[in-house]
């Protein structure tokens, strides 16, 4: 099950998509055949990933791509240079 607030979502949103939002989020969850309710035994599978978010503008990832088509390799590869460089850490601290 996904989680979100509205402070989540990005942009302006009307009354009534608000007003939407809301009465979702009082409806009960339906399992089906498809998405059935998970026991604890099957939730135990799923392992957590190590994943920092990181804040990128618009504008970074369009310079990213100039360089990338894949621009979330090349953002890996960019920090993973940038966090074994000495000088570039001493700048960001």
């Amino acid at each position: 099950m996904i989680r979100m607030k509205l402070s989540d979502i990005d942009g302006v949103l009307t009354d009534q998509e608000i007003q939407e939002l809301h009465m979702a989020d009082a409806l009960p969850i339906e399992y089906d055949e498809d998405s059935p309710e998970m026991s604890l035994e099957m939730l135990k599978q799923f392992h957590r990933f190590d994943a920092v978010p990181v804040r990128v503008t618009q504008e970074m990832i369009q310079k990213a791509k100039t360089y990338d088509k894949d621009y979330i390799s090349f953002f890996s590869r960019l920090l993973a240079l940038a966090l074994n460089d000495n000088e570039m850490l001493k700048k960001c601290v």
